[in-house]
């Protein structure tokens, strides 16, 4: 009996294991098969929507609600999707009323935010925009409570599309830039629907080029992101935009690749909409046998659809009827299809159109003559009625917002009311309310105001900035390098020395370092002055206001540490402002001891002429009256300005520019040389332009010119330069 008992308790416990072991299998399996319903309908969703309906419906029902919301949640906003990409819009509602229906945990805000955007897309492909506008606008609130910055790229954009189409331009420009700023900055790669919409905008605008560039960078992401559909229809207003900028052969392919996108999905409607399209270009163009094909396919595709006869399939069905030189056929269609079309619809304007060209192509006059005035009354009621829906989305528009204002108020109320504040008081803040939104207004009225001025004088400093250094360069290239002096003075083996307008040493030769008694690194960059006594200080003083009042070189003698040499003081001809000292040693440091006891020094030396070095091949000579003239007044005028603008003197002037020498005469700093070049009469037989240039550079880049002023002295120095560049041509 034992032994019974144990084997029938060995038995049913081994039972009990398999029916276990069979239900894990069991919830395994089903666990399989509704992860695969789930992922076949995230896959099939964009590219065959039609199959993906039934698809999500099945893996909604393998899940819980309960235990799985979020993914329950998805597979029905995706089947809602399914059906609106199909234009299934009344069950694509439906859909969407049973999520709103579903048990929601609290916090989940993005329940609400998704529900109100899928709301919003119904009513926009349905084309009632008044009805989406309102959907996205919450949609955009929820995300910006939340500070999720990729929902509120997708509201923007959405919002974009819907002012788009009610004409709100400008909006929906902004909105757009909103949207791509923050996709942007959260580095979303998803931006071909976005790129798609701004080319239909600047389609809108008529900006062709614009637009086909945006639907070119939407299709790129389309592709890359295995979106079929959404760059089939990015490539049929691709094919628009070439129709109208000529490139018809580029079109029909476009279309034939669309066509076939929409064949490969199963987009029936959307293949007949291009199908008739490319009917139409080919019509255009005359290719009567690929629009007869492209026609038959779409009236194929409405007896599959079980669609009467569409009115812009029956334009195109005339057309070809008309090619094919059989008027009666084509006002059979057009009338056919005109029976049954309302009086008010908008298709009856191009059939009443076409079925008048196909009276006057049979002969029948009158009968074109009524269809055209009949024609032109349904074109105008048809303008009537976009003005008055172009009306009606503005009310919609304006009481949209009043109602927003309404609700406002209400709650601002109701907080007055919950204060339990006396009536006075309740008024008394809302005056200081309004005074305050005033005061606000004003005040960001102002900095916007100073803002804009801001950006406008930074834009201004920018550009100064720039021509400052455009003419510091300028200014930099007229003038000689250390280098290159001392490349013209080794050219020839005499005692040279360069000494610039400040009177500092920038290049000598060897046998000028001789004569100087310390090497030629040690010599460059001291004033010349300083390796002088007293006595040659003077003559040298003397010597440069002497040259600076004539045009020939200055003969003098100088006492240097290695010997007293006599020498002739000129100007190095590429660059005035470089006066070059030649000498010719006469007496050495015992001859310094049979000087005079009147302190004369011994004869000097025979000179050796400064032509027998050459420093470079001297400029063509611009003596023509008119160029003298404009060196004048560009002078004139630099020095005007420097001295009104600065308040300084032109002896400041040529201390700071480097440009000319300041010499002393009886105690007094004089420019000797600049002064010449203010007057007509006393400007040098062979003028230093570069030095007039450089004078005018240093002061449109040194001093803040008002426009005019700088306006006008660049002008009087391109003048110059435009004389130079004439004369250097002869």
């Amino acid at each position: 009996m034992r032994r019974r008992r144990a084997s029938t308790a060995c038995i049913c416990g081994a039972a009990l294991l398999a029916a276990a072991c069979a239900a894990g299998q069991a919830a395994a399996a089903d666990a399989d098969a509704r992860d695969a319903l789930v992922a076949q309908c995230r896959d099939l969703q964009q590219p065959q929507p039609k199959e993906a309906i039934a698809v999500c419906e099945r893996a909604y029902a393998a899940l819980d609600p309960l235990r799985d919301g979020e993914l329950a949640e998805e597979m029905l906003f995706r089947r809602s999707d399914a059906q609106i990409a199909t234009g299934a819009f009344a069950e694509a509602a439906a859909t969407l009323d049973r999520v709103a229906a579903m048990p929601v945990e609290a916090g989940r805000w993005m329940h609400d935010f998704r529900l109100a955007r899928r709301r919003g897309i119904l009513a926009y492909r349905q084309e009632r925009y008044a009805e989406a506008l309102p959907q996205f606008r919450v949609a955009r609130e929820l995300a910006l409570a939340h500070a999720d910055d990729t929902s509120v790229a997708q509201s923007w954009n959405d919002l974009g599309n819907t002012l788009r189409r009610i004409g709100d331009y400008h909006g929906a420009l902004d909105a757009y830039l909103a949207s791509l700023e923050l996709k942007r900055r959260g580095n979303d790669r998803q931006l071909g629907a976005l790129y798609n919409n701004l080319g239909d905008l600047y389609r809108d605008l008529g900006d062709l080029a614009e637009s086909k560039k945006r639907y070119v960078e939407a299709l790129a992401e389309h592709d890359r992101d295995a979106r079929p559909r959404d760059a089939a229809h990015t490539r049929e207003s691709l094919a628009a935009v070439l129709v109208k900028t000529g490139e018809t052969a580029e079109a029909i392919a476009v279309y034939r690749q669309v066509i076939e996108t929409f064949r490969g999905l199963g987009a029936r409607a959307d293949e007949l909409r291009a199908q008739v399209g490319l009917a139409a270009i080919e019509l255009d163009r005359d290719g009567v046998e690929a629009a007869r094909a492209a026609l038959t396919r779409a009236q194929a595709l409405a007896g599959e659809l079980s669609l009467p006869l569409p009115p812009n399939l029956a334009v195109q069905l005339a057309r070809l009827h008309r090619a094919d030189g059989d008027p009666v056929a084509a006002r059979h269609v057009l009338g056919s299809v005109l029976d049954r079309v309302a009086d008010d619809s908008a298709d009856r304007v191009p059939l009443l159109r076409a079925n008048a060209e196909a009276a006057r192509a049979a002969g029948d006059a009158g009968q074109a003559y009524a269809l055209l005035d009949a024609y032109h009354d349904a074109d105008t009621r048809l303008r009537d009625a976009a003005h008055d829906r172009r009306l009606a989305q503005l009310r919609v528009q304006f009481d949209v917002a009043e109602r927003e204002r309404a609700i406002e108020k209400l709650e601002t109320q109701n907080r007055l009311a919950a204060l339990a504040l006396q009536q006075r008081t309740t008024q008394l803040q809302l005056g200081l309310a309004c005074a305050l939104v005033v005061l606000l207004l004003v005040a960001g009225l102002f900095l916007r105001a100073r803002q804009r001025s801001q950006l406008a004088a930074a834009v201004r400093e920018s550009q100064l900035a720039a021509e400052t250094d455009h003419y510091r360069r300028a200014a930099a290239a007229l003038r000689a390098d250390s280098e290159r002096v001392q490349a013209l003075l080794d050219r020839g083996d005499a005692a040279l020395f360069a000494i610039d307008a400040g009177g500092t040493l920038v290049a000598l030769t060897a046998r000028a370092a001789e004569l100087l008694g310390r090497s030629r690194d040690a010599a460059l960059g001291t004033p010349f002055a300083d390796l002088l006594d007293a006595t040659s200080r003077e003559t040298l003083e003397r010597a440069l206001s002497e040259l600076e009042d004539h045009d020939a070189d200055v003969p003098l003698q100088l006492r240097l540490p290695a010997a007293t040499v006599a020498a002739r003081l000129g100007v190095l001809p590429t660059d005035g402002d470089i006066a070059v000292l030649q000498v010719v040693p006469i007496a050495t440091d015992a001859a310094r001891d049979g000087e005079t006891e009147a302190g004369e020094p011994a004869p000097a030396a025979e000179l050796v002429p400064f032509e027998e070095t050459p420093l470079d091949d001297a400029p063509a000579e611009v003596d023509n009256e008119r160029f003298r003239r404009q060196l004048v007044e560009l002078m004139v005028y630099a020095v005007e300005i420097w001295e009104r603008v600065s308040g300084r003197t032109r002896i400041d002037l040529a201390e700071k520019s480097r440009v000319w020498r300041v010499t002393i005469d009886e105690g007094r700093l004089r420019v000797r040389a600049m002064e010449r070049y203010l007057s007509l009469a006393k400007l040098p037989r062979q003028p230093r332009w570069r030095e007039v240039l450089r004078t005018a550079f240093y002061v449109l880049s040194e001093c803040r010119l008002d426009m005019d002023e700088r306006e006008l002295l660049r002008t009087r120095a391109e003048t110059v330069q435009a004389s130079l560049r004439r004369r250097a041509l002869l």
